[in-house]
């Protein structure tokens, strides 16, 4: 399965989704596979170091993702692919080989515009694949008490693909990225976070996950 973290913004969420998705995955004993295709290269270095072992692959351009995501999905279980800021052709690439795109999107009015950007991107990609990839929007840094947090929630509610529960704005994360790990290696510090962002990956991937999440949780 071909998993992308697509969005015109930077700074939404996209490389913490992805290796927090990896690590989960390959902690549930599945081989896993990264493609950063983002220029900074962030989700490659820090799954490096979250889990050394893990197989990090970087393609820059178009006709790289299009020749060589779907040899690699091929010797994986799932393949994550973060994608760079931005609607570029590489954007375009990645949801032509993407079996599910995942659009993080953070509070600010900045955000909703770039998200209904995304979307509109992704429907001339749903046009052109006759139905693929599936989508899902994931309302990210929320803080309950904004309004600019409800109205996201509110405005995700209308768009015209389904969005998940969303993920809220915590020290977690950045703890995680600072420290090279994913938030549920991070003791007590990360039990919320760690609890959260489970019950995401639950309700994006289903009964598997479910079946081994508690473990993965606690370990």
């Amino acid at each position: 399965m071909i998993i992308a973290l697509t969005n015109s913004k930077g700074g939404v969420g996209k490389s913490t989704i992805a290796v927090h998705l990896a690590v989960w995955w390959k902690d549930l004993g599945m081989s896993v596979g990264l493609v950063d295709a983002d220029a900074q290269g962030s989700s490659s270095c820090w799954l490096r170091e979250a889990a050394p072992d893990a197989a990090v692959f970087r393609l820059q351009t178009p006709d790289d993702i299009l020749d060589q995501v779907p040899k690699l999905a091929r010797e994986f279980n799932h393949l994550v692919v973060d994608g760079p800021a931005g609607l570029s052709e590489v954007t375009r690439s990645i949801l032509l080989v993407a079996d599910l795109a995942l659009l993080p999107c953070g509070p600010s009015v900045l955000d909703l515009r770039a998200a209904n950007d995304a979307i509109r991107v992704l429907k001339q990609a749903q046009m052109i694949r006759h139905g693929p990839p599936a989508a899902v929007l994931i309302p990210n840094k929320l803080q309950v008490q904004y309004r600019l947090s409800r109205e996201l929630v509110e405005t995700a509610r209308s768009l015209e693909i389904p969005s998940a529960s969303g993920l809220r704005l915590r020290q977690a994360y950045a703890d995680a990225a600072g420290q090279g790990t994913v938030v549920w290696r991070l003791g007590t510090r990360g039990e919320v976070a760690a609890l959260e962002i489970r019950e995401l990956f639950h309700g994006l991937l289903g009964q598997e996950s479910q079946k081994h999440g508690r473990s993965v949780a606690n370990g």
